[in-house]
């Protein structure tokens, strides 16, 4: 089987998106043949990019058995394959890539979708949004994100002791909730400081790692309610840090909130939280079921219930011990890869 991997958005870019090109095309590598063509320059060089693609797919697309995209942005590229080659086409679908509403993406891009042979939706949740846009529920696989459990990076003791030194925040004898990722209004930040942190009880503590354009607001959130000393922002963190937060944290926090055309397709840093044993709790909305077994990795809690928040926060009765060989047994990257294998050889054997 020869397979070409295209990724409009690859590193040295962070992201979410980004990562998941990473991890899909180095352990796809292990188990078949795969080449990859992919943007390594951000979203400044989409449009290059897209023309890019386009050329080196209508010289080369017959060479391929089979052409997978990383998402569905690129999808319009569809047809041109379709004419230069009997090549099967296949794509990862995440989330926004689905619900984006901007610059008529809704009629220039999605319709395009459901001309892929198969599409892989990363959650139920992401299914149901394909569904509602006509895509065929004949061609859609769910298959969720995958995170390499093998290169977890693990703090020392010192290195700890060294990082809570940099905090120089007292965390003796307290309860430490933690948040992670990008400071945007769906993340729920805001929501979680205003209507829970602010009556929990005075020893728990709420870390908030991450940048974003909710920073500001945030900030000013916890200044107006007198809570500078129970919640700290901290920022961008390097990935050492992040280990050290999961490791030093009780509870990671996922409190999302609904917002219209801008929804999370998954939850990948609920796995990654998970892999350190630490438990999450998270609102019971969107691609965020597909991340969390219920009762066993965290709890799924009704969206903006101060009262289900507070309650599950002060009695969580998860044990940790079985959390990350749980998640491994569900999401490690190498039975992702398998799983993505075996559909890709049952449609090329279709």
């Amino acid at each position: 089987m020869k397979i070409l991997f295209v990724a409009r958005t690859y590193p040295p870019f962070v992201g979410g998106m980004e990562k998941f090109a990473s991890d899909f095309y180095h352990h796809l590598q292990e188990v078949t043949d795969v080449d990859i063509l992919a943007n390594h320059h951000g979203k400044r060089r989409i449009i290059q990019f897209f023309f890019k693609a386009l050329f080196h797919l209508i010289w080369n697309a017959h060479k391929y058995d089979l052409i997978h995209f990383n998402d569905a942005v690129l999808s319009p590229l569809i047809p041109i394959i379709r004419l230069v080659s009997k090549t099967k086409v296949t794509m990862t679908v995440h989330g926004l890539d689905i619900v984006f509403e901007r610059f008529g993406y809704q009629y220039l891009i999605v319709p395009f979708i459901k001309y892929a042979d198969r599409i892989f939706p990363v959650s139920e949740y992401t299914k149901q949004q394909c569904l509602m846009r006509g895509v065929p529920e004949n061609k859609l696989r769910v298959i969720p994100n995958g995170l390499d459990f093998d290169k977890i990076v693990t703090c020392t003791e010192d290195q700890i002791a060294q990082f809570l030194s940099k905090l120089n925040i007292p965390l003796e004898n307290k309860h430490i909730l933690l948040s992670l990722g990008r400071l945007i209004n769906r993340k729920g930040h805001g929501w979680f400081i205003e209507n829970v942190m602010q009556n929990l009880p005075e020893n728990y503590i709420y870390l908030i790692a991450g940048d974003g354009r909710e920073y500001d607001s945030i900030q000013q959130k916890i200044t107006d309610l007198q809570i500078s000393d129970r919640v700290i922002m901290l920022g961008f963190v390097s990935e050492i840090e992040k280990a050290c937060l999961f490791q030093i944290a009780d509870l990671f926090l996922m409190p999302n909130i609904y917002e219209e055309n801008d929804q999370e397709g998954f939850g990948i840093v609920l796995l990654e939280a998970g892999s350190y044993e630490l438990p999450s709790i998270a609102a019971n909305i969107e691609g965020i079921r597909d991340a969390v077994i219920e009762g066993v990795t965290g709890h799924l809690v009704e969206e903006k219930n101060p009262q289900a928040f507070i309650e599950t926060i002060t009695h969580f009765d998860i044990d940790r011990g079985q959390i990350a060989q749980t998640l491994r047994d569900h999401y490690d990257w190498q039975i992702i890869s398998k799983t993505y294998l075996d559909e890709f050889s049952q449609l090329l054997q279709a």
